[in-house]
């Protein structure tokens, strides 16, 4: 078994949301059950260095782990 985890994080308008999705995949590559999805939102601070941003982002969906 192995997991996949793919997180998106997007700004619009004045509000970025985070998105965290896991799945779990047995040894012949078939899907099971997600394992976990989390979202969250938050507001943006008009951050214009993308490494702060992405910091930012990704500290708001530990907040949610």
């Amino acid at each position: 078994m192995w997991y996949t985890a793919k997180v998106s994080a997007y700004d619009v308008l004045d509000t970025i949301t985070v998105a965290a999705r896991m799945d779990l995949k047995d040894d012949e590559g078939q899907s099971l059950p997600d394992v976990m999805t989390y979202r969250t939102s938050f507001q943006g601070k008009g951050e214009l260095d993308p490494r702060e941003w992405l910091k930012d982002a990704l500290i708001a969906l530990l907040e949610v782990l």
